[in-house]
């Protein structure tokens, strides 16, 4: 456990009360036709579940091993900060993002929406070159079916209009 981890899951603690006492203001609605409200108050539940279990974490942990009680694996390797690269995979990573956001009205969302996710399983993620292209284009697809046939989103077509 980090040290680290109490005090963030009390702060997404008071996060998500602050966005659960914000929501019920709002008009709830039906499941099949949902208000304002319903979309952050079930959103400010989820995030006070998992920061209770963050906070619970370390009191689960004392039980002896063979209980089944840990809610997550063991990690391996050095923390995230102690990790070399890590401040040149954040930079990359965020001018990556504006890249996208630039090029997606002129490339159009799938071009742009495979190129950021090449980038980052190659680049960041160090990923093999079989992992890059099937995970890149399945994704790629993926999120367009959600986002284009599934929700009907206008989606930037690009110069080769696809």
């Amino acid at each position: 456990m980090k040290r680290s981890d109490p005090m963030s899951s009390i702060i997404f603690l008071i996060i998500s009360a602050v966005i659960i006492w914000q929501s019920v203001s709002m008009p709830m609605g039906r499941v099949s036709k949902p208000g304002p409200g319903f979309l952050p108050f079930w959103l400010g539940i989820i995030l006070a579940l998992l920061s209770s279990i963050l906070w619970l974490e370390p009191i689960l942990r004392k039980q002896p091993p063979g209980k089944g009680q840990s809610i997550s694996p063991p990690t391996q390797g050095p923390p995230v900060s102690e990790e070399k690269g890590w401040p040149k995979n954040v930079i990359l990573a965020a001018v990556s993002l504006i890249a996208y956001a630039l090029l997606m009205e002129f490339l159009g969302f799938i071009i742009s929406t495979l190129l950021l996710l090449s980038f980052y399983l190659h680049f960041i993620g160090k990923q093999k070159w079989w992992v890059v292209l099937g995970g890149s284009v399945f994704f790629t697809l993926i999120s367009h079916l959600i986002f284009k046939v599934g929700l009907q989103v206008q989606l930037p077509m690009g110069i080769f209009r696809i």
